[in-house]
């Protein structure tokens, strides 16, 4: 096999070593872990090293493998919570509201279940509770309570927005699709996670979006199924980490590729060297036929969750903390220069390029004869 085919199992013979030991222990099931073990293709981290190596050798060129930089980290509970006035309503004035819905709501925040809500079931708490408040003002016979009322009203309202960013970033489950401790994005992994993740931001951000506009009688219910679902879709913090991994690597390969094309044409046209057969073979199979497809997934992950996190982070203006706006810069604007994804993308051109400087050199860039 030459070196520019992708072997799948590269450590067969340590298989037949071990066949005794694992007849022993189980049947074929424990060999499936160990042969995925040896498929340099099938996690993201080996995919990548193993390409640069590859590259390496095939243009005889001793590669370098950059150490990996550590992703950003999310902003802590405190970075991301914004703090809300407390209004509170008297006894005498909680008597007052008798004969309207809104007693029943102040009632239900005053319980000890209300005194630890959910960020979604203090937005729903919220809206619930100006609604009812504005149905109730026009029916109470005391001026002093209803002007109090109307304050409160009010003050809820301007509030709104930082109570509609809270119920999004103050969550405990944002912090599971952000987290770091899943690695990279899987290789071939499942598209639907990622579809799905997706269409769960977005529907988030329509409804939070909704009631920003003053529309009070959504109904926000279907916020808990989407935010259960979010302890098993780490897809944020796993995109982040690939786009990363995927800079760092297509800059190593595209510093080799630069330093052979300081050197002596691999080949003049139209001769076509054996050794630049073996370069387009591994730039076929490995790259082409592994890593061009990882690279693809990355981007389609990206385009499905990248606007609708970034939409989220603009919710109920701009009274982000320093850190969170940093991280937001970093790790998710598509404009920052400074960015990771600033940074990828001048990765992926530099490394497209220098392929094609090279295949170009012996008539093998893509499209030409």
């Amino acid at each position: 096999m030459g070196e520019g085919q992708a072997m799948k199992i590269p450590c067969k013979g340590y298989v037949s070593r071990l066949r005794v030991g694992l007849e022993r222990l189980s049947p074929v099931a424990l060999l499936i872990p160990f042969l995925l073990a040896c498929d340099p293709f099938a996690k993201p981290e080996s995919l990548m090293d193993e390409y640069v190596k590859r590259l390496g050798r095939v243009l005889e060129i001793e590669p370098t493998l950059s150490a990996i930089p550590v992703a950003p980290e999310f902003p802590r509970m405190r970075e991301r919570v914004r703090d809300i006035p407390q209004i509170n309503v008297s006894m005498l004035d909680f008597l007052g509201l008798y004969g309207c819905e809104l007693q029943h709501v102040v009632g239900q925040r005053n319980s000890t279940l209300g005194r630890v809500m959910h960020p979604t079931t203090r937005l729903d708490y919220e809206v619930r509770f100006i609604r009812a408040a504005e149905e109730c003002i026009p029916e109470l016979d005391r001026d002093s309570l209803k002007q109090r009322l109307a304050e409160v009203v009010s003050i809820k309202r301007d509030t709104l927005g930082d109570i509609a960013w809270n119920a999004f970033w103050g969550s405990r489950e944002i912090e599971a699709v952000f987290t770091r401790s899943r690695g990279a994005m899987p290789v071939r992994g499942d598209p639907n996670a990622v579809s799905q993740a997706a269409s769960d931001l977005q529907f988030v951000d329509a409804l939070l979006q909704r009631v920003l506009a003053g529309e009070l009688t959504v109904e926000l219910g279907g916020l808990d199924p989407v935010y259960q679902g979010w302890h098993r879709q780490p897809v944020a913090g796993q995109l982040i980490q690939s786009a990363i991994l995927l800079t760092t690597r297509l800059e190593d390969a595209a510093s080799l590729l630069e330093a052979r094309l300081g050197e002596t044409p691999l080949c003049e046209r139209p001769i076509r060297t054996r050794r630049a057969e073996t370069m387009q073979s591994m730039f076929l199979s490995v790259f082409a036929g592994e890593v061009q497809p990882y690279l693809a997934d990355v981007q389609r992950a990206r385009f499905a969750l990248i606007p609708a996190i970034t939409s989220l982070a603009m919710l109920g203006g701009d009274a982000r903390s320093a850190h969170f706006d940093a991280y937001v810069a970093e790790a998710l604007s598509q404009r920052a220069e400074t960015g990771l994804w600033h940074r990828f993308d001048r990765a992926v051109a530099r490394h497209t390029q220098a392929w094609q400087a090279l295949l170009e050199q012996c008539g093998m860039r893509p499209g030409m004869g």
